[in-house]
């Protein structure tokens, strides 16, 4: 329904343009109508859907840190190897642990007997004082209190070294490193880096068995990815087979930039050319049932707004059907493209859609316009359908920028709420990330490989005929 209303809402500004500047009767302006596709507003065509790169990753994955000072004496797993909750994947060294233990005890016993010295040392001193001369007393005062502070420094020492000793006969315990998770031994980092400098975790192991889908979505168009909307994620190599699923998280914690084509920036239209910083976000969508999934598999993203519920035959808003007593009519274009008052024969009414079935009157391949009062049978049509709407713009806003597959994967109004992203302010902040140099197959701006392993490949429209772009 929402997609459908997309496309009322697109087709109204059409005719409010085409309006403008008009007065009175139609046919004293000498203005042609619009009418639209009946296939576009049944949603028989299919039309254009917003789509983002997914990548299948595990449920959970489990990265463990080198601790600091400590030595690894032994491996168990190598990169790839299946392991269970509970194995064994390394092991410190522990006689270097027990080393620094008994260093540890042997610091604190000398801390303990410094402070028996010391207090020792203000016993003599207070005693000193008593038979001191009244002149010398500020003296041992003074040193009194010097000792004194150095006890309470000795305290503290003390204090901190049993703490040192506690993690350390932790550390001890815990020698071994065991996995938490079933999985697999994605990679073992020796040097703890990658090529850039960048700090890695000395092992990860990968969940198996639970799979959720990773996707990224630019910063300029999250808010278009609600936690909690149901989505279908399309297979690349058979887009029949489908699955369905709910975003659970889009992690604003996590940007991504300079990744992309363009360095992490991108130019807006309300800047004059203006380069800007552009961030990616990731996003996590929980499967209803994965079976057939594997990992690290990529597959297309989709906002579920109905697109797979079709009914049969053709389902119109009431918006565009006139009512007259027991009669029903619609405002078509006939075979010479004039207008003309045409009866139609309503079936079953969808009251959730709000939608009529015609049984009789309209075809497909039909044209009809907006019912209006200055309208009458003879008029001159213009007629709209997809692409009228769309300009093959590469990387529009809601395109490239959002990790949509073509740098500008959006139908004639995206499946939202309103006029957001395609029309909204003749489309502000334009993100050309997605332009020819290569911005088809982007996953958040970066290009997807092929399913065989060859060339990055372009996105495909969701529905039928034309190419992916927006307003």
């Amino acid at each position: 329904m929402k997609k459908r209303l997309g496309k009322i809402l697109c087709f109204a500004v059409a005719c409010m343009m085409a309006a403008s500047g008009c007065s009175g009767n139609a046919e004293e302006s000498g203005e042609a109508v619009p009418v639209q596709s009946v296939s576009i507003l049944a949603g028989l065509g299919g039309g254009l859907q917003n789509r983002y790169a997914g990548k299948v990753v595990s449920q959970e994955t489990l990265e463990l840190k080198k601790e600091e000072n400590k030595t690894i004496k032994e491996v168990f797993v190598q990169a790839g190897d299946e392991v269970k909750e509970g194995q064994k994947l390394f092991a410190y060294d522990s006689d270097e642990i027990s080393l620094s233990i008994d260093q540890a005890k042997l610091e604190l016993e000398k801390l303990e007997n410094s402070i028996t010295t010391m207090e020792k040392q203000v016993e003599e001193l207070e005693k000193e004082k008593k038979k001191a001369a009244s002149s010398e007393k500020l003296s041992y005062t003074i040193e009194i209190q010097s000792v004194q502070a150095e006890i309470k420094q000795a305290e503290y020492n003390i204090n901190a070294k049993k703490i040192e000793i506690e993690r350390l006969e932790k550390s001890l315990e815990n020698a071994e490193v065991t996995s938490t998770i079933d999985g697999v031994v994605q990679s073992i980092n020796e040097n703890g880096y990658d090529n850039y400098g960048n700090p890695l975790p000395y092992m990860v192991v990968m969940q198996t068995g639970n799979y959720r889908v990773k996707g990224t979505i630019n910063e300029q168009n999250v808010g278009q990815l609600p936690v909690g909307s149901p989505v279908i994620l399309r297979s690349r190599v058979d887009e029949s087979q489908t699955w369905n699923g709910v975003i659970e998280k889009v992690d604003l914690d996590a940007a991504e930039s300079g990744n992309d084509n363009n360095n992490g920036y991108v130019m807006s239209s309300s800047g004059g050319g203006e380069m800007t910083q552009s961030s990616k976000y990731p996003f996590y969508i929980t499967l209803e049932n994965g079976d057939g999934l594997m990992l690290g598999q990529h597959i297309y993203i989709e906002l579920d707004v109905g697109q797979e519920d079709k009914k049969e035959g053709i389902w119109l808003s009431s918006y565009y059907i006139v009512q007259d007593g027991d009669n029903a009519y619609v405002w078509a274009a006939n075979e010479k493209d004039k207008l003309e008052k045409r009866k139609v024969t309503l079936g079953m009414r969808d009251d959730a859609a709000d939608e009529f079935q015609i049984t009789e009157g309209l075809t497909a391949q039909d044209y009809i316009a907006i019912p209006a009062d200055n309208l009458k049978e003879g008029l001159s049509v213009t007629k709209y359908d997809d692409g009228s709407f769309g300009g093959g713009m590469n990387g529009g806003d809601a395109g490239a920028a959002s990790g949509m597959e073509g740098g500008g994967a959006a139908e004639p109004l995206p499946g939202g709420d309103g006029l957001e992203g395609d029309l909204q302010d003749g489309g502000a902040d334009l993100n050309l990330e997605g332009s020819d140099e290569g911005a088809a197959g982007e996953e958040g701006g970066e290009m997807l490989p092929s399913e065989d392993g060859g060339e990055p490949e372009a996105a495909t429209p969701a529905g039928e005929g034309g190419t992916e772009a927006g307003v």
